[in-house]
């Protein structure tokens, strides 16, 4: 009876251990295949290429503001009409000085050519003939003055009507009807509404991979606008440890003062999450090697983040099964 029960103790024990001996069934993938990049992100704001506080240039009553805050502007459109009255009659004035001038011009032509026939036939001196040469000179050389004044006042008329320098967006509304207005009095401000850019905050490690980045991306309220790299700064910022970077868009651009991310991803060759498990107090990845199980530890590596692996790119990788493996364990090996 008692050689009975060790029997069957006995084959119990070999029924067990062959049990444990059946290889796991996993599936592998190399490597090369399986690592995925790594997201970088950055701080950034949709800004305009100029902001720009329009001022009066001349001395003039505001007579009238044919836009408000909120209005679009294409170049060239009026922002405020000046009062121009006064400029209109120092311009017509300055123009008939001129005309003046001109006209005594000509009759000192005519005097120094007549002195200088008298002077063939000795009837004036030569002194005369200076004098009559002078006047002239001098005629011509206020009139070439009043030239010039001509041009100051009418670019002073063409001032008392204030252009858009650039398509724009007003955003503040200084001028008031009536009120006067001095050179330099602030009138409008206006934001160019083409040639946007977003400015980026990048962190200078990463700085020198930008270049050759091929997909960048601005996202923001969960939008995304496909951008690429314009100009990146040379200088670290001493406060912020930062360099500046500016994006142009490349498609239909997003709306100024706009904040949100620069997205773009890096190739550093990190394993899922998803084929790191924890043996022990070690996180890692069972690799296959000649049908057999091997766990390899990564160091530094966290939970629920991919990790680096320092391993060949040819190398197969458990993708499937992982969870139930031990370091040794043979395997029953599937491709995916």
């Amino acid at each position: 009876m008692a050689i009975r029960f060790l029997t069957f103790i006995t084959l119990v024990l070999v029924a067990g251990s062959t049990n444990a001996a059946d290889p796991v069934p996993v599936t592998v993938q190399y490597l090369g295949d399986l690592l995925v990049d790594k997201e970088l992100r950055a701080p950034a704001t949709v800004i305009s290429a100029n902001r720009a506080v329009v001022t009066s240039e001349v001395t003039a009553l505001i007579k009238d503001v044919p836009v408000d805050v909120g209005d679009t502007l294409r170049k060239g459109d009026t922002l405020v009409i000046l009062d121009d009255d006064n400029n209109r009659l120092m311009l017509a004035q300055a123009k008939a000085r001129l005309a003046a001038l001109k006209a005594q011009i000509a009759r000192a032509i005519y005097r120094l050519n007549k002195a200088e026939e008298l002077l063939e036939k000795n009837f004036i001196s030569d002194d005369e003939l200076l004098e009559r040469q002078t006047d002239l000179a001098v005629l011509e050389a206020n009139h070439q003055e009043q030239e010039v004044l001509v041009s100051i006042q009418d670019l002073a008329l063409s001032r008392t009507s204030i252009k858009a320098p650039f398509d724009a967006a007003v955003v503040q509304r200084q001028a008031q009807v009536g009120s006067y207005a001095m050179p330099g009095t602030a009138l409008m401000t206006i934001v160019q509404t083409d040639g946007r850019e977003i400015d980026a905050e990048i962190d200078p490690r990463y700085a020198v991979q930008l270049p050759a980045v091929s997909e960048l991306r601005f996202v923001s309220q969960g939008r995304e606008w496909h951008v690429k790299l314009s100009r990146l700064s040379s200088v670290i910022e001493t406060d912020t440890r930062i360099l500046r970077a500016r994006f142009k868009f490349s498609g239909d651009p997003a709306l100024i003062g706009l904040t949100g991310e620069l997205v773009w991803n890096e190739a550093t060759g990190l394993v899922p999450v998803a084929q790191i498990v924890q043996r022990g107090t070690s996180l890692g990845v069972f690799v296959a090697a000649s049908d057999t199980a091997r766990f390899v530890a990564i160091p530094g590596a966290q939970e629920g983040r991919p990790a680096l692996v320092d391993l060949p790119p040819d190398t197969l990788i458990v993708v499937r099964g992982q969870a139930r493996l031990q370091d040794g364990d043979s395997l029953s090996i599937s491709r995916e």
